[in-house]
């Protein structure tokens, strides 16, 4: 596969150490992940790998090859700048009802003053290192057609997209909790203004429902300033607005080996398909399918190395 000259997708999220623990008893086991890994698994089910990009940081001690892995994946644009401090790990420990929690387990990160318990403080500093700046987008890769933000906290995403914006000629955006359940609509519209899709899940918006109807909270938003909004709501349909307009989409029925990146490989296939000349429905619809096979199989690694002829989507850039 001959690359080409620079990426027209560019993804910058996180890559992540994530200490597994099964749901039924079983050992836990330590794995590769991260949103942005995901979300180029999605993308590249849709797009050319050699046409997406991926930005993400590794701290000194990170012990995973994540270059390799990705370019056996066939990606060729790769950025993995290395910061001084050790990465972040995090206990994912999943509930028999397929729910999940993340639990920081570096002891740097809690509190001995307050017996062991988690320094929130050191949790966002750490979480800052592991998020990377659009200023470190390699310059040779710019400007771009396409860009998707994975959930970052602190002021990245709206400093992102003020960078990025007259580079980039789309730009997505999946929220963070840290800031977006604290938000009002306006206060979210204004904080990544310039973006062209908003694609945050329920839990990323739930104060916002809190009494609410869904597609009036995903007209709201729209109306203040979203070009397009996509509410993703797990197996339940997503909602989207685009040109005045709120509609559902169906998902996918699956049977769920692993949860995990199913809202990251959605994200990352939707730009991928709306890159590609496809309308917003059309391209929910993809990624819906895009995160009904991801959650069929267990771990990035996994999900990196499905085809697209896996559930008869097409080569990758068919219409």
């Amino acid at each position: 596969m001959t690359a080409t000259k620079k990426p027209d997708l560019i993804i910058i999220g996180q890559v992540t150490i994530d200490d597994v623990v099964p749901a039924a008893p079983a050992p836990w086991r330590r794995q590769m992940g991260g949103s942005s890994l995901y979300a180029v698994a999605g993308a590249r089910l849709w797009l050319e790998p050699s046409r997406v990009g991926l930005l993400a940081r590794r701290g000194r001690d990170y012990p995973f090859d994540a270059e390799d892995m990705l370019r056996s994946a066939g990606l060729r644009h790769i950025a993995l700048p290395t910061f001084a401090g050790e990465h972040l790990v995090e206990w994912l420990i999943y509930e028999p009802d397929g729910s999940r929690r993340s639990l920081p387990r570096n002891p740097s990160l809690l509190d001995v003053g307050a017996e062991g318990t988690l320094s929130q403080e050191a949790y966002q500093h750490k979480l800052l290192d592991i998020a990377p700046s659009a200023t470190e987008v390699p310059a040779a890769w710019l400007p771009t057609q396409a860009v998707h933000l994975c959930p970052q906290v602190g002021t990245r995403h709206r400093d992102s997209v003020q960078l990025l914006r007259g580079a980039a000629q789309w730009i997505s955006v999946d929220p963070s909790p840290h800031y977006s359940r604290s938000m009002s609509v306006p206060e979210l519209a204004a904080y990544v203004r310039g973006s062209s899709a908003f694609l945050p899940s329920a839990q990323e918006v739930r104060p916002l429902l809190d009494g609410r109807e869904p597609q009036d909270v995903v007209r709201a938003l729209h109306r203040a300033g979203f070009p397009e909004v996509v509410l993703k709501r797990a197996e339940k349909p997503l909602v989207l607005a685009y040109g005045d307009t709120v509609q559902y989409v169906p998902t996918v029925p699956t049977s769920i080996v692993d949860p995990t990146g199913a809202g990251d490989s959605f994200c990352g296939a939707y730009a991928a398909c709306r890159l590609l000349g496809h309308e917003p429905a059309a391209a929910a619809l993809r990624a819906a399918a895009t995160a009904a096979l991801i959650v069929g199989c267990s771990g990035v690694e996994a999900a990196l190395r499905l085809t697209a002829s896996s559930f008869n989507l097409g080569a990758p850039g068919e219409v």
